[in-house]
């Protein structure tokens, strides 16, 4: 889907407000007085409030599509597209940390089927890439090959979400940088052949 630049404003708007109060905080007329524009402005781009969310997820998921469909272009090995993965993941969501609480915030969305659509395309989408990467990591070499490319693909996305859940717990007060170059060494030794 292609966004507008008012809807685009209005969706870096909204997650800035996410940030700084979590979603509760979130109101076409908090987010009306955010953008100096009135109310009934908000509704000529979006419907409501979970047409605003929905968005924020989708745009979300345009840009991580974007640099994942990068890094699998790359001429690089399996294991170290891994790697990128983790590093881009994390270098984002320190620069954009609302987005954490969105994604995080889907048991509040069990009874809003858009928003947990949304959530769950996200994570399938993502899931079926890093399968893809790890197909390529047992091609090359770089990835073990005694367990199942799925399995391999929940223990990656399994890790990389707690430990980004452990940072927002945390208030974000740790580096998530610095933990996501220490998961890398970390997933790297569980998944490289036992020949290496």
């Amino acid at each position: 889907m292609e966004y507008t630049k008012r809807q685009i404003e209005i969706i870096v708007a909204a997650t800035e407000l996410i940030h700084h109060g979590g979603i509760q905080k979130l109101t076409t007329k908090a987010l009306a007085e955010k953008m100096g524009f009135s109310e009934p402005a908000i509704y000529r781009h979006f419907e409501n409030k979970t047409d605003i969310l929905v968005s924020v997820l989708r745009y979300y998921q345009l840009e991580l599509k974007t640099k994942l469909d990068e890094i699998l272009r790359s001429d690089t090995k399996g294991s170290e597209k891994l790697e990128q993965i983790i590093a881009f993941q994390f270098r984002h969501f320190s620069e954009h940390p609302a987005i954490v609480m969105v994604i995080f915030a889907e048991t509040s969305f069990q009874y809003e089927e858009q928003l947990s659509s949304a959530v769950r395309d996200i994570m399938t989408n993502k899931k079926q890439l890093i399968i893809q990467v790890v197909d390529e990591g047992k091609k090359d070499g770089s990835i073990r090959q005694d367990i199942p490319s799925g399995q391999l693909a929940t223990i990656f996305m399994g890790s990389l979400r707690f430990t980004v859940l452990d940072w927002r717990l945390s208030h974000f007060d740790d580096s998530l940088i610095t933990k996501g170059a220490a998961l890398a060494g970390t997933m790297q030794q569980l998944m490289k052949p036992h020949n290496s």
